[in-house]
């Protein structure tokens, strides 16, 4: 059995270490890329030749009909990363006795995680209240200003890996869990603990508002003039998955409009943010360069993904997050 990682090395030692290489090896031959870059190549499909098993990450090549008639015999590409798009080809997705998986699951997690210390963090005012202390007073705050996690209604848009994270972490607090995803029915959204809303009744309900949507097409500009000002007054807006959700202008209006509303944003339509964009520069914004996803030690995760789906496919089994081509037109 030959298995490729076909990873910059760069990326070899970001997201694995060597007690990973040991598990994979005892499945195999395991070869590891050894180059910055994919340029030559000649090196890459002599280096994937015969490969039984591909894994890939970012920045990896696209797995096309030359890396495909290289391997004869490729029985399944493992993505080391989210997306598995940018190393997908339309020979790779016809040929459906080669199959896939990726990492989305391993790094939303850690999304899930940031994305929920944020929301607590807002309702808390750990983002506002600052101003006051370092204008030198301590009891001058408006407590209307800070709520607790409780007794209130979370929503969360697209019931994913992230947004299936994310309410499993919910369901430890004391809060009503809404969700918009129009692929998934009441019952299916029950199943995993929450109610399902339509977007309208969905933005007018939610105290808090977590997005997890991918960006395609039925996503960009979700909320929108039409319906922001559905919002309520002191809404809480998480968005750790892509800017275009919200059709930016008009989500820095309302901003502006309702100081009571506020925005943790990890994310912007354009990145980075031109240097006037004006979220920059809100009271009520807290802006993070895009940082919810795995860094440092966190990913290790994906390497650990990679493992557990390999010893479930040399098993026999189905993969955890094994892919469905029939969904990829859905998925980031």
């Amino acid at each position: 059995m030959k298995i490729s990682l076909l990873v910059l090395k760069k990326h070899l030692e970001g997201v694995f270490a060597e007690k990973y290489f040991e598990r994979i090896r005892k499945h195999g031959d395991v070869f590891l890329w050894d180059e910055e870059n994919f340029e030559d190549r000649a090196k890459v499909l002599d280096f994937v030749k015969d490969s039984d098993i591909i894994i890939t990450s970012w920045h990896s090549p696209v797995i096309d009909k030359e890396i495909l008639d290289a391997c004869p015999n490729l029985q399944a590409v493992l993505h080391a990363a989210g997306s598995i798009k940018p190393i997908m080809s339309d020979e790779l997705a016809s040929r459906e006795d080669i199959r896939l998986t990726a990492s989305a699951a391993a790094i939303g997690e850690g999304v899930a995680e940031t994305a929920l210390g944020f929301a607590i963090a807002a309702c808390k005012g750990a983002f506002t209240m600052p101003r006051y202390t370092r204008a030198g007073e301590w009891n001058a705050h408006n407590a209307s200003e800070v709520i607790d996690f409780y007794d209130i209604k979370v929503g969360i848009i697209s019931a994913g890996f992230v947004g299936r994270h994310m309410i499993k972490l919910l369901r430890n607090f004391h809060v009503d869990i809404l969700v918009y995803d129009p692929t998934m029915s009441a019952e299916q959204i029950r199943e995993l603990g929450a109610e399902k809303r339509e977007l309208n009744e969905f933005l007018s309900e939610c105290d808090v508002i977590s997005v997890h949507a991918p960006k395609i097409p039925a996503t960009e500009h979700m909320i929108n003039r039409d319906n922001i000002e559905l919002l309520k007054d002191r809404v809480i807006i998480v968005n750790t998955a892509r800017g275009s959700i919200f059709d930016e202008p008009y989500l820095i209006e309302r901003l502006k409009e309702k100081k009571g509303m506020f925005a943790c944003l990890d994310i912007t339509e354009v990145e980075p943010p031109a240097a006037d964009n004006e979220l920059r520069f809100l009271d009520n914004v807290n802006l993070t360069p895009h940082l919810a996803g795995t860094a440092s030690n966190g990913r290790r995760r994906i390497a650990l993904h990679v493992c557990e789906e390999l010893d479930r496919f040399m098993a026999g089994e189905k993969m955890k997050t094994e892919i469905d081509r029939s969904m990829l037109s859905k998925m980031a």
